[in-house]
Order: C-alpha cells, then sequence, then structure tokens
C-alpha cells in the first residue's frame, strides 16, 4: 500500500483522549497475537490505513510539525486516531512499542459505546478478555465474545472522521456528513462501502475446522482508493455547438458516497480539468476545485495538515459536491462552426499533506474523449 495513504485517510482528527477501563499498566496483547488465530483478517487489517497509521513518516513530519509549532494539546489529537491506544497507556512519549500498531485491532473490538457529549466524538474503551462486533454467531475458546450492535452502525467510525479545533471550528466532518445524506436514511452505513462483505477463514484452518465465511473487508478503502473513486460520482459530459461558440456541460452527481466529495481532512481536492483543442491547432481549458478552504488568524489560506487545528481557523469556503447533490458546470469556448473540436474531461483527486508537491497524491479517477465533427453536435 501507498504509504501516503495512511496520512490522508487517518488524518489528525480533534478528537479528546478516550474513556477507558483498562488500567496504563494492564498489558495490552500486540495484533499478531490475534493474527495468529486470526491470519485472514489480519492479514487484510495489516494492509490498511488503519494498521499503518504510525507508520508513515509523512503524518510523522506533520506530528512533530504539530507539537513544536502548537503544542503538546494539540498535538494528542493527532494521537488520538494515529495512535488511539495512548487513551489507554497514557504514553505520549511514543515510548511503548504497542503505541505504534496505529488503529490496533483491540480499539476497535474493545469498543463499548461512543460519548456523544462533549464537542467531538469519544470511544469508551473497555480493553480486555471481551472482544466485540457485529456478528451474533461469533464464538470462541480462546475469548470472550459479545455481540455489539454499536458496530452495526456508523456511530463506531465517528471518533475518528468527525473533528472540531479547541474553539469549536468544525474541520472533518465525515461523520455529520453522513448523517445527512440519503445513506443514511436508507439504512446504509460506513461499514457498507468501507467494509464490504469478503470470504475469508475467521479463525485459521489448522486451529479450528470451520469452514469459510463472509466477514467484513479489513483493509478499510478509503479516499485514496481508486475504486472507491470510481464509485462517489456519476458523470455525464455533454459539449454541443451553438453558432461559433462551444457549449460544454458537465453534470457531477455524489451518488456513490454518503458523505461529501471530498471528505477528510480540508487538504483533500477533487479537480475537474476540461481541454479543448480544434482542428485549426487553438486550445483552450477549464478547470474547477472542489475542497474545504480554511485561513489562520492572519487570513493565510491553510495548505498544510499541521495547521487545520490550530485556534482562530476560519472557514473561508466550502466547494466539495455534497451527499446526493449535483452540480453542474458551465463552460463556452469560442470555436468556429467549421473547426472539428475534440474535447477531453478529467477528474482527479489530490491530497499535498505537506503543502507542495513532494509529498503529493494525485489519482485521475475519470477520463473521457468526445470529438464533434464540423457543424456536428
Amino acid at each position: 500500500m501507498n504509504r501516503k495513504l495512511v496520512h490522508s485517510a487517518m488524518a489528525c482528527a480533534a478528537l479528546l483522549v478516550a474513556s477507558a477501563s483498562l488500567s496504563p499498566a494492564a498489558p495490552i496483547d500486540p495484533s499478531a497475537t490475534c493474527g495468529e488465530c486470526h491470519k485472514d483478517i489480519h492479514r487484510m487489517w495489516s494492509a490498511s490505513a488503519h494498521a499503518r497509521a504510525m507508520d508513515d513518516e509523512i503524518f510523522l513530519e506533520a506530528y512533530r510539525e504539530t507539537k513544536s509549532g502548537e503544542g503538546e494539546e494539540v498535538s494528542r489529537q493527532c494521537l488520538a486516531c494515529h495512535a488511539p491506544l495512548t487513551a489507554v497507556n497514557a504514553d505520549w512519549g511514543l515510548a511503548q512499542k504497542i503505541t505504534w500498531e496505529g488503529v490496533h485491532c483491540d480499539v476497535c473490538h474493545g469498543m463499548v459505546s461512543v460519548d456523544m457529549a462533549g464537542p467531538n466524538p469519544r470511544p469508551v474503551l473497555d480493553i480486555g478478555k471481551v472482544k466485540r462486533g457485529p456478528s451474533k454467531e461469533a464464538g470462541s475458546s480462546a475469548h470472550e465474545v459479545a455481540y455489539s450492535e454499536l458496530h452495526t452502525t456508523a456511530l463506531a467510525c465517528a471518533p475518528c472522521h468527525e473533528g472540531s479545533t479547541a474553539d469549536g471550528v468544525k474541520v472533518m466532518t465525515t461523520y455529520s456528513e453522513y448523517l445527512a445524506s440519503g445513506a443514511a436514511k436508507e439504512g446504509k452505513t460506513c461499514q457498507t462501502c468501507h467494509m464490504g462483505k469478503t470470504r475469508a477463514n475467521v479463525v485459521d484452518p489448522k486451529i479450528a475446522r470451520e469452514a469459510a465465511a463472509e466477514v467484513n473487508l479489513h483493509e478499510v478503502p478509503g479516499g485514496h482508493s481508486l475504486e472507491q473513486l470510481h464509485k462517489a460520482l456519476q458523470v455525464a459530459l455533454d459539449p454541443k455547438r451553438n453558432g461559433d461558440s462551444l457549449l460544454v456541460t458537465v453534470r457531477l452527481t455524489n451518488k456513490g458516497a454518503g458523505h461529501a466529495v471530498p471528505t477528510g481532512m480540508p487538504g483533500r481536492r477533487v479537480i475537474l480539468d476540461l481541454a479543448v483543442r480544434s482542428g485549426t491547432g487553438a486550445a483552450f481549458e477549464g478547470k474547477r476545485i472542489y475542497t474545504k478552504t480554511f485561513t489562520d488568524t492572519q487570513g493565510t489560506t491553510i495548505t498544510r495538515d499541521s495547521k487545520y487545528f490550530t485556534k482562530g481557523l476560519k472557514l473561508e469556503a466550502d466547494t466539495r459536491i455534497q451527499a446526493d447533490e449535483r452540480r453542474t458546470e458551465t463552460f463556452s469556448f469560442p470555436l468556429p462552426a467549421a473547426a472539428t473540436a475534440h474535447v477531453t474531461l478529467k477528474l482527479h483527486y489530490e491530497h499535498a499533506p505537506t503543502g507542495g508537491p513532494e509529498n503529493r497524491t494525485w489519482l485521475t479517477f475519470y477520463s473521457e474523449n468526445r470529438t464533434l465533427p464540423p457543424g456536428g453536435r
């Protein structure tokens, strides 16, 4: 997996320190211990952004910048999602190996509820012998198993996908976007799209002879996934002539995502690029950018992920395509009716967490070409 996926998929959410019933002195088994029995599931998880949330130099650079520039109070918000076991072991100095395991198995399977009372959602953790999940039939001789209705809902994802600054400015709003979506009204959850079913061995056949079953995909593909991007937007390109002008209409419909496109950290952008070339050599371009723009106390546009949770943040614009929204973009180019027109539409996904091209993720997830003959539609 591209190491850049980690920073954007699990970026610095403004999550406060979570409640937990386990004392910091109590041992937490490494995820590899879970993998001794649950090999297929552990293999999927190991390839996920969740597993590698702390194993990414781009995130670590942003974390160090945040800690040195904004102070430890703000930097702990980063660790709350990238190293959520700090809520249990209070390892703010990152001295314990277990802290570096990112969104560890026990973070999700030890979650008993989500506290929505404060400015940010907080997971309530009870890490121990009881492992909680969405199956009513699960059983184990190695540990206790409990069915959890929470794990069948989007609320389980809220703690790391909804976050505000210390002074209440909403930065990450994926969960609240979902609540306002048609997907939520239809009963679809985050897991529906991001943890679809796949056949796997729940327990290694060498340990227990059980038939393969349908389990949730623990790779949890997100915003950097081409497959997810392909599903998110329906695109309709309609070029037509109007005398000596070429009119191009592009309709974008967000029917595949139960949240805005893009969502997550504000530094993510979807870019529409339109290019027109004529048989006479004339060339034209059009562009639209869909993103969320914040400025700091000086009015400077923020471009680095390490700055999004500073105090005094101000939302300047939100041009993203909201869930279920149909956006129509129109362009007009001077093009003689006698000239052949070649129209190219491309959609790109971009995330530049450090503000420049050096760590940028750039994916072209849609491309379409049309040719209009002279005088033709």
